[in-house]
């Protein structure tokens, strides 16, 4: 099932990283695949000076220097886009800075000029992508990790100070999250999305252990009530590639949350929003963490939809919470 196509393809695994799983060595016959991982890496130092030069500052999430991390080598790991957290306080700015770069909002997004929309945007996502088409380069502005957490936001905003870490990459300084952070990080983003790609399993297989300070990732699992995610991505690193972390860790299994995890990877395609694929999605993130407050927060995420902001104009926060059942069941049920 997992030949080089489909890990390349399907599953977005250079080749390199392919080699070493099938254990051959054919990354030589695919070049071209490697200028552009190099074009990447370029393009990450070009949008992160325009940053510096305007004083804006920001951490780096996955992209060029999680591949030098796990690899020593920014150009291994595949990434599809430049991921940067960047304060909330700031996100106005960034975009119009962007845009005056030429870049745009990618199709779909939606930036409101309204303050009290933005907010609405702020509170009920995470990011907002842009896009430079000369480049063919993609930048997804974050302003979270992510939502619906057992987590609240101005916690994990002191978790993302107390648990990062500088790196010198080019000549130049960054800001990352520190090793234990970012497993957790990596470990909540892949479960988040199914592990739908292989790529997020890989980077959990090769990441360097040896580097973990243990008892504060243990701390960092009990803060976020992760135990259900280590379960899950033992159970996958098992019967993928017989695996596991760190025995010391604690874990829960949940067998259903690992049935959508492996329905998602053996997809042929990747998500195609069918309503059976919707109905998996959102279950899935009722299972990731226990907790009543953490499945209403999760039910309120899921009421609102972004692109609503599009549709009205009010100044009532509350209606756009209500649009969203009327909104759904006019597009899934009545494909109006």
């Amino acid at each position: 099932m997992y030949t080089r196509e489909i890990l390349h393809k399907r599953h977005r695994l250079s080749h390199q990283q392919i080699d070493r799983w099938l254990s051959e060595n054919r990354s030589k016959e695919f070049l071209k695949e490697k200028m552009r991982h190099l074009k990447m890496v370029r393009n990450f130092i070009s949008v992160t000076d325009l940053l510096r030069e305007n004083k804006i500052p920001f951490t780096s999430l996955k992209g060029p220097l999680l591949s030098h991390r796990i690899y020593n080598d920014p150009t291994v790991r595949f990434s599809h886009d430049i991921d940067l957290l960047i304060d909330e306080s700031k996100i106005n700015a960034v975009i119009k800075l962007f845009l005056k770069n030429n870049y745009n909002l990618t199709e779909g997004a939606f930036w409101p000029e309204k303050k009290s929309q933005q907010e609405l945007v702020i509170n009920n996502g995470h990011h907002i992508s842009i896009y430079n088409k000369e480049l063919r380069l993609c930048v997804e502005i974050h302003w979270t990790l992510m939502h619906t957490l057992p987590v609240s936001q101005k916690k994990i905003k002191q978790i993302v100070a107390q648990n990062q870490t500088e790196v010198f990459f080019s000549g130049r300084k960054f800001t990352i999250l520190n090793p234990e952070f970012e497993l957790l990080f990596l470990l909540l983003h892949g479960s988040r999305h199914g592990w739908e790609r292989l790529k997020w399993l890989v980077d959990i297989k090769d990441y360097p252990f040896e580097k973990l300070d243990i008892e504060a990732f243990k701390k960092l699992v009990k803060t976020f009530n992760a135990e259900r995610i280590i379960g899950q991505t033992n159970f996958l690193l098992e019967k993928f590639f017989d695996k596991r972390l760190p025995n010391t860790i604690d874990q829960k299994q949940n067998k259903k949350l690992n049935q959508i995890a492996i329905a998602f990877i053996e997809s042929e395609n990747v998500l195609q929003y069918t309503n059976e694929e919707v109905k998996r999605i959102y279950l899935n993130y009722f299972l990731m963490f226990p907790g009543l407050v953490y499945k209403f927060q999760t039910l309120l995420n899921i009421l609102f939809r972004i692109e609503d902001i599009r549709a009205i104009d009010s100044p009532f926060k509350i209606i756009y919470y209500i649009y969203r059942p009327y909104s759904f069941i006019k597009r899934r049920i009545l494909n109006a």
